[in-house]
């Protein structure tokens, strides 16, 4: 709680990331009875959970979304505290101690809890997973059932759970083994099953997935998987892991009488995520840096161990090495420090300005001349499809509502950002230009948008935000 607190004081993101927010308007659209969009131009992949725990901010109103941001923010808190147990049950508190301080303090990683990234849940479900099997080896069912949460998530919880079974195999009676697997194939089913009830398509997340990537631009090529691969764990776990925590796994290879075994569990998890990470591109599936976070929380642990390995080991020449290693670890933390907290910083400046950025798109949606004309004459087209979920939560519509001229649609009612600085920014250098039809008016505008009505639809003067 103490760490969901600080960082919502010290950075107030309160907006939102576009797939969180496209799951709180599936999840309403649900609630009401209306068929979701999954089928959307730029629509993402839908998470059953996610939608499902949207699902309960409801009741809170417009005000839900803020109930999404602490849940997540109050997962980081999880999951750093897991970071510690993990570690202190693996090896020792020392390690636990120093693997819960990176895990808390990289940019990457607070970034998607910032933002309410469902990868953050995700991670606890695996991270407790992996804790109550490092506790008892093989357990079964407990750790097999947080692996089918997980799955309702993210896919990789599949991987997870098929393999897990396989390990545990051996050891069951074939009742057990039906059991288990019974368990193994729920969030694959309840997802094909959301999927098919949805669009028609048990294989949508998947098509769509792929589809998305394409059109966006994503990398998606078997070639890039390894350059990207290294690249986002860099991203993810900075300089200083990435030299230390290759230590650390010298250091568990050096000692593997002692401390193979518990080396085992954490490399095991992050090689099989790393390897469906880099398997996406063979289904057209995308190449995305988040997709990494929940392995790197994993190998933070041998960063721990380089630091505070020594410890572990008796008097000797052995433990003067290793406490010689923990040190250049220490040192290379604080060496890096200053860069860790300039990025820090930069998200801080990012959710200010782009925090301006979405409140503004809220004060269109809650315009009551934009709801008025785009009731009468919708649906409202902006020039990118990055708003659509936003303005669509706010504006209370329903699928269709929202849509964007990049899809090729046509409409009478029109979302165009001005030209400053703050648009320039968070658009980049494809700023999107377009031009309001002849005889439209302005209905609507304020310091980062303009909403234009075609000639003869009918809408109240113009109010200016």
């Amino acid at each position: 709680m103490g760490v969901a607190v600080a960082l919502r004081v010290v950075y107030n993101a309160w907006y939102l990331n576009y797939d969180a927010r496209y799951a709180l308007v599936w999840a309403r659209d649900v609630v009401r009875g209306v068929t979701p969009d999954y089928e959307a131009a730029f629509a993402p992949t839908p998470h059953p959970l996610s939608t499902a725990w949207s699902a309960l901010a409801l009741p809170f109103g417009q005000g839900g979304d803020q109930l999404v941001v602490w849940f997540v923010l109050l997962s980081f808190g999880a999951l750093v505290y897991l970071a510690y147990r993990l570690g202190a049950e693996l090896f020792s508190p020392a390690v636990g101690v120093v693997t819960a301080l990176v895990v808390l303090t990289r940019p990457a990683l607070e970034r998607d809890a910032l933002l309410g990234y469902q990868d953050v849940p995700f991670a606890v479900l695996i991270v407790l997973a992996a804790l109550l099997e490092s506790r008892r080896p093989r357990r079964g069912g407990a750790v097999l059932g947080l692996l089918a949460v997980a799955g309702l998530i993210r896919p990789e919880g599949w991987a997870l759970a098929g393999l897990y079974w396989l390990y545990v195999f051996p050891a069951r009676t074939w009742p057990e083994r039906a059991r288990l697997a019974a368990l193994v194939a729920v969030a694959p089913v309840v997802w094909a099953l959301m999927d098919l009830i949805v669009t028609g398509d048990a294989l949508h997340s998947l098509h769509g997935t792929a589809d998305l990537a394409e059109t966006a631009g994503r990398r998606n090529q078997v070639s890039q998987v390894p350059f990207w691969t290294v690249q986002y764990y860099g991203a993810a776990l900075r300089e200083p892991l990435v030299i230390g925590v290759p230590l650390g796994l010298a250091f568990a290879w050096r000692h593997r009488q002692r401390f193979g075994r518990a080396a085992v569990l954490p490399v095991s998890v992050a090689a099989i995520m790393t390897a469906v990470f880099a398997v996406n591109p063979f289904f057209g599936l995308p190449l995305i840096a988040r997709y990494v976070r929940t392995p790197s929380v994993f190998l933070a642990v041998f960063f721990g161990l380089a630091v505070a390995g020594w410890a572990l080991l008796g008097q000797g020449r052995e433990r003067r090495l290793w406490q010689g290693v923990g040190a250049v670890a220490v040192v290379l933390f604080f060496v890096f420090a200053p860069k860790n907290v300039n990025l820090l910083q930069a998200l801080d400046k990012r959710f200010n300005r782009d925090g301006k950025f979405y409140a503004d798109i809220r004060s269109v949606g809650r315009a009551a001349p934009v709801r008025a004309v785009a009731q009468a004459c919708g649906p409202i087209l902006a020039a990118d499809h990055r708003p659509i979920p936003y303005l669509r939560y706010w504006l209370d519509g329903n699928p269709g509502s929202v849509g964007t001229t990049e899809s090729g649609a046509r409409g009478r009612v029109l979302l165009i950002p001005r030209d400053n600085v703050r648009n320039r920014l968070f658009y980049g250098p494809e700023f999107p230009r377009l031009r309001p039809p002849p005889g439209s008016r302005v209905v609507f505008s304020n310091r980062s948008w303009k909403v234009f009505a075609a000639a003869g639809c009918r809408a109240p003067a113009r109010v200016r935000g």
